[in-house]
C-alpha cells in the first residue's frame, strides 16, 4: 500500500507550490495534474486519472483544490490519503502504489499524490470492476479518456514482440511477387551473406527470410513478403499503402476559392516503391534553391530528401499491420510551414509515449513492431537509389536530426497519441525558383545530373566544408565509400580538397563554389 505520511508539510510541498502557480496562470487542469475537490470524501473518478498517469508519463494529483481558480477546501485528508492508497492498491491491476503526502496551500492541507509511469511491460492499468476493454484510460489536455480498443490492443501488444507481420496471405504466392525486387534481392544476399543463401535453392531462401511461409514454391507469402516484395500489395489489402497531400494553408483549410490540396495523390505498391513515389511526389511540389557549382547548378529542397526517406521509411517499415488496423494507410502531408508524416501504432514497446528527440537518440532501437519485415527490409532496394529500404539499425532518427541540422532546420518533433504516430519537420522559408537572381538570368547554367549519393553530399557541402569521416557518419555509409563518391565528383568539378593533398589530417572537402 502507498504510503500514508504522518506529518506536513512533505518532500511534495515545493512540487504543489509551482503547480498550483502553473494551474492558476493557466485557468485548466493540465496534462500532467488533475485537480479534484474531494469535500465528499474520496472521488472514484480520482481511479481514472490514476490509471491514465500511469498509462502514460506519469502525473500528480491533488485533492481539495476547487476547479477554475484552484482555491483550497477542508477535507479530511488523513482519511483521503488512507483511501486513495487503498484504492490504487486493490481497485487497480496492476496495482499502482504512488508517493501520497499531505502539503500546504496557503495554510491549507490538501492531499498530493505522485503517479509514476507504468513500465510499458504492464500496460495498461485499469480499473479491476470495468475490466481492461472498459476500464483502461489515457491523459488529454485537462482531463482523462476511456481507451478505446485499438489503443487497449497497442499498449497489450507493446509487452511484447507483435508477429504480425508473420501472418500467410494465403491466396498470395510466389508469382504475386515482383520478379525484379525478388531477384535483386536474392543477388544481394548470395553475394554479401556467405554461403548459406548461395547454396540454398529460391524458395528455401526466401522461406529462411520469412517471406514464403514454407520452403515449397508454391507456398503462402506472407504478410512481409507481400509488403517488401509484392507486385501489388493493395490486390490483397486495399489500403494497405499510403497517400501524399499537399495543402494550400498551414491549417490545413481550404482557401477562399475552395481549394483544397494543391496535390493529391494516393501511394502504391511495395514499400520500397512508395518510398521511392513519396520522394517523386514532394520533389514536385517542394520549393527549391540553386546553388552554382562551376559551370552547372545543383538544386537544394526546403526539406532534405534523405531526411523524408528515413522518416517515410520508418513509418511503411514500423506501423502496426494488425487485422485491426488494416484500414489505415500511412499519411504525408506537405503544409506551406512543415511536413507531416503519420501512421498507425504509436511507439512501440519502451519507447512509448516517449516524445523528446534527444531521448529517443540516446535510446536508440529498443524493440521493433515488426522485426521480420525491418530485417527483410535491410535488404530489399529502393528503385532507382541503390540504398535499402532501412538499415535497422537504430541510427535512423539520429541519421535525420544530422541531416536537418546541416540543413539549418530543427530536429523533428514527434507525437505519440498512443494510435497514432506522427513526425513532423519544421521548414524554414526559401526564395521560390521565381523569385531568384539565377531566374532572372537569360542564360542560367544547366542542372547538373547527381546520383542520389552525390546529391546528399551536395546538400551536407551546402552549409561549409566538411571531413570525409564526418560526410560517412551522416550518410551512415563507410569512409571508403564517401571517398570514392568524392574523387568522382572532384574529377567533376563539383567539390573540392581544401588542401593541396586531400589525404592530410587538415583537409576538407567543399562545394567548387565555396
Amino acid at each position: 500500500m502507498g504510503e500514508v505520511p504522518s506529518s506536513f508539510p512533505g518532500r511534495l510541498q515545493g512540487v504543489l507550490d509551482s503547480t498550483v502557480a502553473r494551474l492558476r496562470a493557466a485557468g485548466t487542469d493540465l496534462e500532467s495534474v488533475e485537480v479534484k475537490r474531494a469535500s465528499g470524501g474520496f472521488p472514484r473518478s480520482a481511479l481514472e486519472s490514476v490509471g491514465a498517469f500511469a498509462n502514460a508519463r506519469g502525473g500528480l494529483l491533488i485533492l481539495g483544490l476547487t476547479d477554475g481558480n484552484f482555491e483550497p477546501v477542508p477535507v479530511d485528508t488523513a482519511k483521503l490519503a488512507a483511501d486513495l492508497a487503498s484504492a490504487c492498491s486493490t481497485d487497480l491491476d496492476p496495482p499502482i502504489r504512488p508517493e501520497i503526502d499531505i502539503a500546504l496551500v496557503e495554510g491549507t492541507p490538501v492531499v498530493v499524490a505522485q503517479i509514476d509511469a507504468l513500465e510499458h511491460q504492464r500496460r495498461p492499468c485499469f480499473i479491476r470492476r470495468e475490466g481492461m476493454e472498459r476500464g483502461s484510460y489515457l491523459r488529454t489536455h485537462d482531463g482523462d479518456r476511456r481507451m478505446n480498443s485499438y489503443e487497449v490492443h497497442i499498449m497489450v501488444s507493446g509487452r511484447g514482440q507483435p508477429d504480425d507481420d508473420m501472418a500467410a496471405v494465403e491466396n498470395a504466392r510466389l508469382g504475386d511477387l515482383d520478379s525484379e525486387l525478388t531477384e535483386a534481392l536474392l543477388g544481394r544476399l548470395r553475394e554479401r551473406r556467405g554461403p548459406v543463401f548461395q547454396r540454398a535453392e529460391d524458395a528455401e531462401v526466401l522461406h529462411m527470410l520469412g517471406v514464403l511461409t514454407a520452403p515449397r514454391a508454391d507456398a503462402a507469402v506472407t504478410l512481409a513478403g507481400l509488403l517488401a516484395l509484392g507486385r501489388y500489395p493493395q490486390q490483397f489489402f486495399p489500403q494497405m499503402g499510403a497517400f501524399f497531400v499537399a495543402l494550400p494553408t498551414t491549417s490545413g483549410e481550404p482557401t477562399a476559392d475552395g481549394t483544397r490540396f494543391l496535390d493529391n495523390r494516393p501511394l502504391d505498391g511495395p514499400i520500397p516503391a512508395i518510398v521511392s513515389d513519396a520522394l517523386d511526389a514532394l520533389r514536385h511540389n517542394m520549393r527549391r534553391r540553386s546553388v552554382i557549382i562551376g559551370a552547372g547548378r545543383v538544386d537544394i529542397w526546403d526539406y532534405p530528401v534523405e531526411a523524408v526517406r528515413e522518416i517515410v521509411a520508418n513509418a511503411l517499415t514500423h506501423r502496426d499491420y494488425h487485422a485491426t488496423a488494416h484500414g489505415r494507410q500511412v499519411q504525408i502531408a506537405l503544409y506551406p510551414d512543415r511536413l507531416e508524416v503519420s501512421n498507425i501504432g504509436g511507439l512501440h514497446g519502451p519507447n512509448a509515449g516517449q516524445t523528446d528527440i534527444e531521448e529517443l537518440i540516446k535510446r536508440g532501437v529498443t524493440a521493433t513492431r515488426n522485426a521480420r519485415l525491418a530485417k527483410l527490409l535491410e535488404d530489399v532496394v529502393i528503385p532507382g537509389s541503390g540504398r535499402p529500404v532501412c538499415e535497422n539499425r537504430g541510427s535512423g532518427l539520429r541519421a535525420v536530426v544530422a541531416v536537418l541540422r546541416q540543413a539549418d532546420m530543427a530536429p523533428p518533433a514527434v507525437f505519440d497519441y498512443t494510435s497514432e504516430l506522427r513526425v513532423v519537420i519544421y521548414g524554414h522559408r526559401t526564395a521560390r525558383d521565381d523569385e531568384s537572381p539565377l531566374s532572372r538570368d537569360p542564360a542560367p547554367p544547366p542542372a547538373l545530373d547527381l546520383s542520389e549519393r552525390e546529391g546528399e553530399i551536395v546538400q551536407l557541402l551546402s552549409d561549409g566544408p566538411r571531413r570525409s569521416s564526418e560526410l560517412a557518419r551522416d550518410m551512415g555509409i563507410s569512409q571508403q565509400a564517401v571517398l570514392r563518391w568524392l574523387k568522382l565528383m572532384s574529377e567533376r568539378g563539383i567539390v573540392s580538397a581544401t588542401e593541396p593533398n586531400p589525404r592530410t589530417r587538415k583537409n576538407r572537402w567543399q562545394l567548387a563554389s565555396q
